[in-house]
């Protein structure tokens, strides 16, 4: 990836009414500087997150492939032992300086594996032949869903619950990265923490969480997983063809749990690495801090210049709402990479093809970058639950010069996201449904230079309501930046605010006015709101600005990356 600094001009000043007319601006740049000013976009001192944070060792840092240790070409058969063996190998290599053992390279060929591999120790990577082609392949056989490489191991954090702290401040608000604690002593700096925003049933009653409406599905929709929990909770209709799949948001279960690390203590005042993206109120439970760590948490892990898909059964077939026929079966490999407890770590130059998961930064994921990559073709039922191009669970991490082709969900978030996350200068086509914070409550991801095209494309931020199990307030804190897509529908979360910059609109086939206005109609209609589409790209009640032109800089992200780092110079990695 090639970052680049922007000689950037002035930015317009703009007005908030729903702020106050005094309230000239909250993103600008200063002529003197030629460096962004933030003003706040509350009372309270709110200011546009910082996402600059997001990537690979913290963003900014040039990906160096680490040297070759082993060298496999594609065997007979099936390949899983044979590669798995050579990961574990290299695992177990003395690591250099920067925790890095060495590479696997992958002779071009094809590589049947009926198994996931999993790399399982810190410093290893996995990448194949360079080249466009990308003809090194690695090729799901199994007739079932599994995920083809993940990184990592399930493990929760371990809480020092002797060193939890309160913090004590009425209003901490987003954006910031100071914190008054009750008592700091216990604290050091170096120390990694986590800054836990809880959500008690006040606030889940404030935002509407709890009154949710019933969502009756027919059996047919759902797995038989569910169709067990639906009945066991009796959520099943008189006739027992329906199961109401709603799930009301109950207290503790939407936890905030910021990872950041400890720069400067002033009393009982501490400084944090990261700015949070969620405001810290004392009505709601304000906050609290404490240190953590993981065990088995992996590091500096590299996949790189790699083809997946998988064998599917050609003969299962569906008919899409144009009657268009495409590839339906759902037993075959299923998510083609998943990092699943990871940090500064990263992927670049892998294609995903057949496969409806592509590339997943799990829940204990951080900084991690994935760029140059593709997701084509998935083979699945077009619906819920399926068709996730680029999904982001964790926090800091980066999705960069990405590709989607007939997906749905194509740059999606997951539910309780503590941010900063990004996804930058992507492109999807004959998307199916939104790129957005996809369920209850992520917060500050921007989208920054993406452009969606096809049936159902479009970015939302937004109450989802009753969708799916109760998805309700989706995201806190989103950005779209320079974006270009059919249509963006912007809310105003309670206690939040979501925000649109420059959006653009794209005319496709599919972008009608009447098809537009349906779309809205049936946000409206799960969200309880009454927005109206006026041919503008941009729809809802959050913070929009420079509908139908472009913003300066062009990259937000990289002018917040380029500023942080201090330097004129360009930012290659």
């Amino acid at each position: 990836m090639k970052n680049y600094i922007f000689k950037l001009f002035a930015l317009l000043a703009f007005t908030w009414p729903a702020f106050a007319q005094a309230q000239k601006s909250i993103l600008f740049i200063d002529n003197k500087t030629d460096k962004l000013v933030y003003q706040p976009y509350t009372k309270k001192g709110d200011i546009i997150p910082d996402f600059s944070y997001s990537g690979y060792m913290g963003g900014g840092v040039k990906i160096n492939f680490p040297k070759v240790v082993k060298i496999l070409s594609p065997l007979p058969g099936d390949n899983t032992i044979n590669i798995q063996t050579a990961l574990d190998s290299i695992g177990k290599l003395k690591a250099d300086e920067n925790g890095i053992r060495g590479a696997l390279l992958l002779r071009a060929g094809k590589y049947n594996l009926s198994e996931s591999l999993v790399i399982k120790n810190s410093g290893v990577a996995l990448i194949g032949e360079k080249g466009e082609a990308r003809n090194t392949i690695l090729i799901a056989t199994t007739a079932k869903q599994y995920t083809l490489i993940k990184i990592g191991e399930q493990e929760s954090a371990k809480m020092d619950n002797k060193t939890k702290r309160q913090v004590v401040a009425d209003y901490v608000p987003s954006g910031t990265n100071k914190l008054l604690l009750n008592d700091a002593s216990c604290f050091k700096v170096g120390d990694a923490i986590i800054v836990e925003r809880p959500s008690t049933a006040e606030w889940i009653s404030f935002i509407g969480m709890d009154k949710l409406e019933d969502n009756w599905r027919p059996i047919s929709e759902l797995s038989a997983d569910q169709v067990a929990d639906y009945q066991k909770n009796g959520k099943v209709s008189d006739d027992k063809k329906r199961y109401n799949t709603t799930v009301q948001w109950e207290p503790g279960s939407k936890n905030l749990k910021f990872e950041r690390k400890i720069t400067g203590i002033d009393k009982n005042v501490i400084t944090v690495d990261i700015p949070l993206t969620n405001a810290l109120q004392k009505e709601f439970g304000g906050g609290l801090v404490y240190k953590y760590k993981y065990n088995k948490r992996l590091a500096q892990v590299g996949i790189a210049n790699l083809s997946l898909t998988s064998v599917f059964n050609v003969n299962v077939v569906e008919k899409d709402k144009d009657l268009n026929t495409y590839f339906a079966d759902e037993e075959h490999g299923w998510t083609g990479l998943e990092f699943i407890n990871a940090e500064n770590s990263w992927v670049d130059n892998v294609k995903t093809k057949v496969f409806s998961f592509g590339f997943v930064c799990g829940a204990k994921s951080r900084l991690i970058t994935i760029q140059n990559c593709s997701f084509l073709d998935p083979v699945s039922i077009i619906t819920g639950g399926r068709r996730y191009a680029y999904t982001i669970s964790g926090q800091q991490c980066l999705v960069y010069n990405c590709y989607a082709r007939n997906g749905r969900h194509d740059f999606v978030m997951g539910a309780q996201v503590a941010g900063p996350n990004a996804f930058v200068n992507n492109k999807a086509e004959l998307c199916h449904a939104n790129s957005e914070p996809h369920q209850r409550w992520a917060t500050g991801t921007l989208f920054d230079n993406c452009s969606l095209s096809g049936p159902d494309a479009g970015f939302s931020l937004s109450n989802r309501g009753a969708f799916g199990s109760g998805h309700g307030w989706a995201g806190a804190q989103m950005v779209l930046w320079n974006c270009i897509t059919p249509l963006a529908v912007v809310m105003k979360p309670p206690t939040a605010q979501n925000f649109s910059f420059g959006t653009v609109a794209l005319k496709d086939k599919w972008s009608t006015n009447s098809s537009i206005e349906e779309r809205v109609m049936k946000l409206n209609k799960i969200s309880n709101s009454n927005f109206k589409y006026n041919s503008l790209p941009t729809v809802g009640d959050g913070f929009i600005f420079s509908d139908e032109k472009h913003m300066v800089p062009k990259s937000l992200y990289l002018q917040q990356l380029n500023e942080r780092l201090k330097s004129n110079e360009l930012v290659k990695d």
